[in-house]
């Protein structure tokens, strides 16, 4: 099994990644240090086993690691606001590097000026991200589920379009509500809703998602290109 470790920055942190197999991995305490998520045993407890694993990487020794479906689960229980364009960070800049020369490099500001340059740069980004991250915020607080057409507007579809996209991906029935075989994976929660319809009500069956089927919808999307 080749393992190449790479460490690079991100602000002021360190992210340490392994190489292993092709297969980019991340030491877990990096990671959540960076989204401030305070307890990383616990956290990385919650994620699947094949999100984690335990590696001796050298002086570090025996280090937690998670890869990128346990990155993105991590990303999901971070109250941090720049979580989303950390993701995007990872997602566009570190991974496809790492991948294509087995390292990542990035220019390094050599004059206060570029530096200046650099940082104004990055806070673009995340003033750009702002809208989508305090409705990405909603999506891992309270009941943990969502309407549809919530989950439909932060990923950047009509309510209507996203309901024909996920019937064309098997997803959801002619009804809109989903097979059983998806609910019973925890993406969807299906609540019986009272509609008046003259005099009589009746119940009427309501779909929502949850925060693990928002991040499988996200990552089917990506697979696809269909979104960014």
């Amino acid at each position: 099994m080749n393992q190449i470790q790479q460490v690079f920055g991100y602000g002021m942190s360190q992210l340490r990644t392994v190489l292993i197999d092709s297969d980019v991995w991340f030491v877990a305490k990096d990671v959540c240090d960076i989204l401030e998520v305070r307890n990383t045993t616990q956290a990385i407890a919650r994620l699947e086993d094949d999100e984690r694993t335990m590696l001796n990487i050298g002086r570090q020794g025996a280090t937690n690691l998670v890869n990128e479906p346990g990155l993105y689960s991590l990303i999901m229980s971070s109250r941090k606001p720049e979580a989303r364009a950390f993701k995007r960070w990872i997602t566009h800049d570190v991974i496809p590097q790492i991948r294509k020369t087995g390292s990542y490099s990035t220019q390094v500001p050599q004059t206060f000026s570029e530096a200046l340059r650099l940082a104004a740069d990055l806070q673009e980004e995340i003033e750009k991200a702002k809208p989508k991250i305090e409705s990405f915020d909603r999506f891992i607080s309270g009941k943990n589920y969502q309407k549809m057409g919530d989950v439909a507007k932060i990923l950047g579809y009509g309510r209507n379009n996203f309901f024909k996209l996920l019937r064309e991906m098997k997803i959801l029935m002619r009804d809109n509500t989903p097979y059983q075989e998806f609910i019973n994976r925890g993406y969807f929660v299906v609540k019986e809703k009272p509609i008046q319809m003259g005099s009589h009500v009746i119940n009427k069956p309501q779909t929502y998602v949850t925060a693990k089927g928002i991040h499988y919808i996200d990552k089917l999307l990506k697979e696809r290109s269909i979104i960014v």
